[in-house]
């Protein structure tokens, strides 16, 4: 099945159907508790022996196989602690009555599980902005993810996600993992106390936002942002009087994407009455989350919004917007 959804894998969706069609849309609103069984999600795994086709045991190894359907979704070491999906959403649990279900569900079999978190929304600059924020948690029983939770964000108006903790402190995380090693308990308990400080994120990510929406840079600094953003992302110099063949390649290519990023830049800051940078930050990473590959294979719907929200997508995203806050 398309989307990384098969035949074993459920979800359920809040009013709005999901992008890829599948999955059960419920039109009232979830609980935590009750998106666990909306999304069929109520199932457990356990580790199993492995063995040869000889019968041999293979004692430096085991399965993680899902109850249910019986299928072995992982092979992973002894010390391996699994963690149930119900234990993942009583975590979630923690966020209280700020947030409501946006979205849960499965792929790959229930190999990787996920459960999004809607929380409120603000307005960037002057009423026509609107910016959502979100808790997103995965986790995985495959032995390849931690259990991650991530607050992002949606600019509504062209679909940009962002790290909602930009700007943080050197040292400072911006998201909780918990591998599955070790004492998870006091793991989880440990989460449970980070999660109450995420509960001060979404405010100080709407003053940071509104802050540099409220600035009005010049176009000569406009232009060198969106030159510094270049120099900054392809970890390259830029010699605008270039003397050899690859310098001038550079410099032609530079030019292609700060003229791309001034264009939408115009176009948006027109639209919304918001020359800034914001805006201009904003530009780019519509590029950067938006852009469709020249050459190889087309990324899906599924895999281009992993990568916005914690592959290099995100990564590239948040690097433009910290470099926006420090010129504010």
């Amino acid at each position: 099945m398309s989307h990384e959804m098969m035949e074993n894998d459920s979800a359920a969706y809040f009013k709005t159907p999901a992008w890829h069609g599948l999955g059960h849309v419920v039109t009232d609103t979830m609980s935590i508790s009750g998106a666990l069984k909306e999304a069929e999600l109520d199932w457990e795994v356990s580790k199993r022996m492995l063995f040869t086709s000889g019968g041999i045991a293979a004692d430096k190894f085991m399965g993680i196989q899902r109850v249910d359907t019986q299928q072995v979704l992982g092979v992973v070491s002894p010390g391996y602690k699994t963690l149930q999906n119900h234990e993942a959403f009583a975590l979630a649990q923690h966020f209280g009555s700020s947030v409501a279900v946006e979205s849960a569900g499965s792929i790959q079999n229930g190999s990787k599980v996920y459960l999004l978190l809607r929380g409120n929304s603000f307005d960037a600059a002057y009423n026509r902005d609107e910016v959502q924020k979100y808790m997103a948690v995965f986790w995985g029983h495959d032995g390849t993810a931690s259990l991650t939770v991530l607050p992002t964000s949606i600019r509504v108006v062209c679909k940009n996600t962002l790290d909602m903790v930009m700007g943080a402190a050197r040292g400072e995380q911006n998201k909780i993992s918990i591998s599955h090693a070790g004492d998870i308990d006091a793991k989880i308990a440990q989460a449970e106390k980070v999660i109450q400080k995420f509960k001060t994120t979404g405010r100080l990510f709407e003053e940071k936002v509104q802050g540099m929406a409220r600035t009005t840079p010049s176009r000569s600094e406009v232009n060198s942002f969106f030159l510094s953003v270049y120099k900054t992302l392809n970890n390259t110099e830029v010699n605008l009087n270039p003397v050899t063949e690859k310098e001038e390649e550079v410099l032609l290519d530079a030019h292609s994407s700060v003229s791309t990023w001034t264009e939408t830049f115009e176009l948006e800051s027109q639209s919304l009455s918001n020359w800034s940078y914001w805006t201009a930050a904003n530009a780019v990473s519509n590029t950067i989350q938006h852009r469709v590959a020249s050459r190889g294979r087309k990324a899906s719907a599924a895999s281009s919004a992993y990568n916005n929200l914690i592959g290099k997508n995100a990564k590239d995203t948040t690097r433009v917007f910290n470099m926006a806050l420090a010129s504010v």
